[in-house]
C-alpha cells in the first residue's frame, strides 16, 4: 500500500490535520514556504503548526520557493536565499518533520555550456552542509524537480551527493508541464533515491494542482512505478484545498486497491 499524506495550505491547517488523524495518513506543512510567514511572528507560527500536527506521521514540510537562487554567482542573492532557507529549516526541525522539501530551480532555458556544471556544483555546495545539520535531527532534505526536462540529471545530483539525508522528491505535475518524459519513467530513473512524491493533476499546459484523476496523468502507470521502484516513498496529494485533497486520497486508494 502507498504511504499516503496530504498537504495543507493557509487557514485549513486544523481541518486538514483532523482529517489526517481520522484517515491515519501523513501531512505536509506549507506555511514556511511563504514570505509572509518568514517575515512574521515565527515563534507563533512554529507553535501553531507544532500543536496542529502533533502525533501525525509521516510529517513533512515545504521550504521557501519564491524567487530564490541558491546557485547564483551573486553572493548577495545567495545570502538572501540562505536566510530564507535557514529560517524554514530551523522551523521544520523544531516542529519535528522527517522530510523537508526544496526546489532544484534548474533553468533549462540557459544554454551556456558552463551553466549545468556550475548549477550542479553550487547546488551541492549550498545544500550538503544543511543536509548534515538536518540529519542530526533526523530530517532529510528532499530536492524537488521543477523545470528539468529529463530525470537523469536529478538522479545524478542526488547520487553524487551520496548523503543519507539528501534525497529526491518527484512532483508529477511538473513532469506533465515541463518534461516530455513520463512521471512513471521519472520514478524508475530516481529509484531508491526517491523518498517523497507530490501528486496532483493538470492539462499539461499549466501547473494547476487539480485533484488526482482530473488531468492527463497516467495514474495506473505512476502508481505501479512507485510500488516497483520507490515503495517506501511518501506520496502527498498536493492540491490547494482540503476538498480537492479528499478527492485525490479517495482516487489514490481506489487505484491502490485494484
Amino acid at each position: 500500500m502507498l504511504k499516503l499524506a496530504i498537504n495543507t495550505v493557509g487557514d485549513e491547517l486544523k481541518a486538514s490535520a483532523a482529517f489526517c488523524r481520522k484517515e491515519r495518513i501523513g501531512i505536509e506543512i506549507t506555511d514556511f514556504a511563504f514570505p509572509a510567514t518568514l517575515d512574521g511572528d515565527m515563534p507563533s507560527s512554529i507553535e501553531r503548526n507544532f500543536i496542529a500536527v502533533a502525533g501525525i506521521t509521516p510529517l513533512s514540510s515545504h521550504g521557501p520557493l519564491f524567487d530564490l537562487i541558491v546557485t547564483s554567482i551573486d553572493p548577495e542573492i545567495v545570502a538572501v536565499s540562505r536566510k530564507r532557507h535557514e529560517a524554514a529549516l530551523a522551523a521544520s526541525i523544531e516542529i519535528g518533520v522527517s522530510l523537508h522539501i526544496v526546489h532544484t530551480n534548474y533553468t533549462p532555458l540557459i544554454k551556456d555550456a558552463s551553466y549545468k556544471k556550475n548549477w550542479f556544483r553550487r547546488t551541492l555546495d549550498f545544500w550538503l552542509p544543511y543536509a548534515d545539520q538536518a540529519g542530526k535531527s533526523g530530517v532529510t532534505i528532499c530536492m524537488e524537480n521543477l523545470w528539468e526536462p529529463e530525470p537523469e540529471m536529478h538522479a545524478e545530483l542526488i547520487a553524487a551527493a551520496n548523503h543519507p539525508h539528501f534525497r529526491a522528491t518527484l512532483d508529477n505535475g511538473h513532469c506533465l508541464v515541463f518534461s516530455n518524459v513520463s512521471s512513471s519513467r521519472w520514478v524508475e530513473t530516481l529509484g531508491e533515491l526517491l523518498v517523497h512524491c507530490h501528486v496532483h493533476d493538470n492539462s499539461g499546459e499549466l501547473d494547476e494542482h487539480k485533484p488526482v484523476g482530473q488531468g492527463i496523468e497516467d495514474w495506473p502507470a505512476l502508481i505501479a512505478a512507485l510500488h516497483r521502484w520507490a515503495p517506501g516513498a511518501v506520496v502527498v496529494a498536493e492540491s490547494d484545498r482540503l476538498d480537492d485533497n479528499r478527492q485525490s486520497l479517495a482516487y489514490l486508494r481506489e487505484l491502490d486497491n485494484t
